[in-house]
Order: structure tokens, then C-alpha cells, then sequence
């Protein structure tokens, strides 16, 4: 499951997950969010669930300390880590990561050859010279060596180019929210497959698909939250090919005009049911459960991570109560009961 929340609350939603079976936890980044740092605290807090980031940014931070702080992670999970990169949209890494945002498939492969690269840093010295990523650290022969000889990393990709650079040097994909099965199937899988069997790449590239859920007795208000979340990822052009794919490119304009408007309830009430039902999957549990399992049997995804939205924590009565983390907190864990396959103690 996604843990899109502070650190804490993510540390304790993580150990919840663990007790109630969960395969999987991974943490998000935002602008006042680190990916990082609650991986590592989820990593000593936990003994059996993969500890993955979903995502941290690829541009965000130097080559050499993002590879420095997944080793100490690795070690700390005792090799549960999974990376998971994004590059953020272009305004985003001007803005919020002071990166040129120019080229930006390129920049990400090199990070992640560069990590790659710099994993094994010990005995040996590392070099990498790339268009955008230059490195070169002397050999340290007082490096502990890492957990294990390979990290597994997976990258978010909607566009064509990213999709190609999952494929050809990651060990797989990161589906954005609201890439639905039949988008996997027919826009991202063919792409990702190519792209590595251009690379000479012998094992199909991973999947993990992330779904919008929201377990909530009241269908209705549990509709309205989870179209809150897909409003929220709606307005960005970057998506409107999805939303062509799907038909929606009428709802996606209105919700667009009504966000830039700051009308953000008229952005959501723009969300169309189809939309809602083709994007998200919510109501009460044992609705939410089953729609779940039959998504994960035709997605083809190797990995399906639910996440709670995180615009719960930005609804006015959250806001009001002064403390909106609850309300996030209270939902997570609604989900977790959901899908327990053990009881939690």
C-alpha cells in the first residue's frame, strides 16, 4: 500500500500493514514530503514487508547520495528496498528541485546507470560521464559493501520516452494512479516490452500498478473522496492522452477549468461516475475487495499498490479539525482491515 503521509503516521501505518500481511509499503514525496527518510525509519520498524518508494525524485538529488542513502536503506531493511524514481513534471523540477528541466529522459537514465554504477562503491573506483551526470569518486577502500550486489529499481512513466527508459535501464515501472488495466495493456505494456527487447534486456520488465481505494460504509462520500484525488490528478495536461484513451477529454477540460479557476469543489463535481468507476475503485469494504481482486487478475500487473488518497488530508472539515492527518490515518487503516490476511494485534 501507498503511504502518502508524514513520517510517523507512515511508520505506523507500515507496521500495521506488516501485521496484517501486506507483501509491500512504499512512501511518496512532495514538495514537504521526503520519500526517504521514512523509508529508513519503516525499515527498522519492520522485519518482512518490501520497503519501496513510490516515488522519490530522480532529479532531486545528486546521483552519488541517492545511491549513498538507498545502500544505508537496503542495509537497515536488510535487503527489503525497492527504488521506486519519478521525474516529476517539468514545471515541478524547475520549480520545487532547481534542476533543468530540459531532456528530461535522458537525465533520468543516466541517474539511474550512475546509481547502478555507484552501488559497488568500495575497492574500486567509479567513473561515469554521461551528457548530464558526471561522476568520479576515488576507489574507498573503508566502504562497507552493500546488502546486496543489485538494487531493484523501478521507474513512473506515462509519456512514450519515460516508458522507454523504464524498459531499457530500469527493472521495471511504476503505473501512475490513473493508468487503468486497458491503458497497461494497450498503451504501456507494448512500449515497456519493446523498449526492452531493444536493450537486449532477457527478463519482461515489473509492473506495479497503483489504484486510487477508498473503504468507506457511506458509497457515496466514499465516491466523492476518491473523485477529489482524480480531480486532483486531472487538471495536469500531462495526462490529457490518458484521458483520450479513456474518452474523458470533456470531464478532464471541465475539471481543468474549474481547478484554475480555484473552484476546487466544481473541479471534482466535473469527475464523471464513469470516471470514478474506471479510476479508483470505492464504497465499503467488502465492495471495495472484490473489485480489487478482479482488477488484479486483468491488470497483468505483478504488483498492485492501493493508495488512500492524499487529498483527504486537504478536505475543509480534515483542515478543521485541526488535526487533518487523522482523517488519512482513519481511511489507511480502513483499508489495511480491508485486505488483512492475518489478524492484527
Amino acid at each position: 500500500m501507498a503511504l502518502a503521509c508524514g513520517p510517523s503516521d507512515a511508520v505506523a501505518l507500515a507496521v500495521e500493514a506488516e501485521r496484517a500481511g501486506f507483501d509491500s509499503v512504499w512512501t511518496t514525496e512532495f514538495s514537504w514530503r521526503s520519500a526517504t527518510a521514512p523509508m529508513a525509519a519503516i525499515a527498522t520498524a519492520t522485519d518482512r514487508v518490501a520497503v519501496g518508494s513510490a516515488i522519490a525524485y530522480a532529479l532531486g538529488r545528486s546521483p552519488a547520495i541517492l545511491a549513498a542513502e538507498a545502500r544505508d536503506i537496503d542495509e537497515l531493511s536488510d535487503g527489503r528496498l525497492i527504488l521506486g524514481l519519478g521525474s516529476a513534471q517539468p514545471a515541478r523540477i524547475r520549480r520545487w528541485l532547481g534542476t533543468d528541466p530540459t531532456d528530461i529522459p535522458a537525465r533520468v537514465t543516466e541517474v539511474i546507470e550512475s546509481v547502478r554504477a555507484l552501488w559497488n562503491l568500495g575497492e574500486d573506483p567509479v567513473s561515469y560521464y554521461g551528457r548530464h551526470v558526471r561522476v568520479d569518486i576515488e576507489a574507498t577502500s573503508g566502504a562497507y559493501p552493500p546488502r546486496r550486489r543489485d538494487v531493484p529499481i523501478l521507474l513512473a512513466a506515462v509519456n512514450r520516452r519515460m516508458l522507454r527508459v523504464a524498459g531499457a535501464v530500469a527493472d521495471g515501472l511504476i503505473a501512475h494512479p490513473i493508468v487503468d488495466g486497458s491503458a497497461l495493456r494497450e498503451l504501456v505494456r507494448p512500449t515497456l516490452d519493446a523498449a526492452a527487447g531493444s536493450a537486449g534486456r532477457t527478463t519482461a520488465p515489473l509492473v506495479a500498478a497503483m489504484v486510487i481505494v477508498v473503504v468507506d460504509g457511506d458509497e457515496e462520500r466514499a465516491r466523492r473522496n476518491a473523485a477529489s484525488q482524480i480531480a486532483f490528478y486531472a487538471q495536469h495536461p500531462a495526462y490529457e492522452p490518458l484521458m483520450a484513451h479513456y474518452g474523458f477529454v470533456g470531464a478532464s477540460a471541465s475539471i481543468r477549468d474549474a481547478a484554475s479557476r480555484g473552484d476546487w469543489d466544481a473541479a471534482v463535481a466535473a469527475v464523471p461516475d464513469p470516471m470514478i468507476d474506471r479510476l479508483s475503485v470505492a464504497g465499503p469494504a467488502g465492495l471495495v475487495k472484490a473489485r480489487i481482486n478482479a482488477r488484479m487478475e486483468a491488470s497483468g500487473c505483478d504488483t498492485l499498490i492501493l493508495h488512500t488518497p492524499s487529498m483527504l488530508m486537504s478536505d475543509p472539515h480534515a483542515r478543521a479539525s485541526g488535526d487533518p492527518s487523522s482523517t488519512y490515518r482513519q481511511h489507511a487503516s480502513r483499508l489495511i482491515d480491508a485486505f488483512a490476511v492475518s489478524p492484527r494485534r
